[in-house]
Parts: structure tokens; sequence; C-alpha cells
């Protein structure tokens, strides 16, 4: 059972931080308590206190996937421990349960990862920003930020293998 705290608890041990051991500032607060009802608390950094955060239980207690303020955590929960940090500043993300992943978006490209490797990356799709995301079966279409014209160009990905076509970079991902 995972459950997110609003704050460190004034009780108990201390909660274990990540990425960095004995943190002394509070972040997202989860408490995790196993099969036998033991629980304890980890505190994870956030990139922006205003910043995205979520939890993903699919993957099961040794791949955890925590995304705090934009940072992402892939946490084993049993052996209380950081498996890896996934790169951000995450600012939209979701399971796609067809590929049993997390789908992972900067604002300038994208990430798959199933709990374990990340099964694909695209190339930078946008000088600065993605907006307009929709998912319809295995395909998202999204809007990608050009500064140089000050326009939004449509692009396309395919989530079976993070194929991108347009985009801000349409040479690159055409």
């Amino acid at each position: 059972m995972i459950r997110n705290l609003t704050g460190l608890p004034p009780y108990g041990p201390p909660a274990l931080s990540f990425p960095a051991p004995h943190a002394f500032r509070e972040g997202f607060v989860l408490e995790f308590a196993n099969d036998n009802g033991e629980a304890w608390v980890a505190n994870f950094a956030m990139l922006r206190p205003d910043g995205f955060c979520t939890v993903y239980q699919e993957f099961g207690p040794r791949a955890v996937v925590i995304v705090a303020g934009g940072a992402g955590y892939v946490l084993d929960t049993e052996k209380r421990r950081l498996v890896r940090e996934i790169d951000g500043p995450i600012d939209q993300c979701w399971y796609q349960s067809e590929l049993h992943a997390v789908v992972f978006s900067d604002g300038l490209r994208f990430q798959c990862f199933d709990g374990h490797r990340t099964l694909w990356q695209t190339p930078r799709v946008s000088w600065d920003g993605i907006r307009n995301i929709e998912r319809s079966g295995m395909v998202v279409s999204a809007e990608a930020y050009d500064p140089f014209s000050d326009s939004w160009f449509p692009m396309r990905l395919d989530l079976n293998d993070g194929e991108i076509a347009g985009g801000s970079y349409p040479a690159q991902n055409s």
C-alpha cells in the first residue's frame, strides 16, 4: 500500500530521503506499507514545488515509479532503495497499458520505460514545449513549439516504437 502524506510525520523513525540520503527539505512524502503492515516513509526531492506529482505501482514493489515535482524516480520498496533516476524535468506522463510501460515527456522529447529499462526515447521534437497532447490508442498527437517562427507545429508519436513525425525539428523527425 502507498499513501501520500501531507508532510513529514513528527513521530516514528525519520523518513528515508531520495535521491540523497539525509536531505533536510520536505518534498513529496509517501508512506509505504508491506503485506505484513510494516510501514516506512520516503521523502522525494522535487525539482519544482508546483510540479507534477504521481505514483505508478503497475510494475510491482520492486519498481514503483514516482514523479515528484517533475523529478522521476524508480524505487524498490521492498529493499527501500533507489533503483534509478529518470531524466527530467517531467511535465507529462501516463501509464500505457498496451506496452505495460510509462511514457514521459520533458517538454522537448518523449521516453518510454517499462519499470526496468528504457524501451525507446525520441530525438528532440520541440525547441521549447509540447502542448495539446492527445492519445488515441498507440498514437499521440501534439504540438511542438518553434521560437524562430513563434509557431506551434503538429507532431505524431507512434508509441509502439517511439517514431516521430513532424514537430519543431521536421527534417530530423520525418
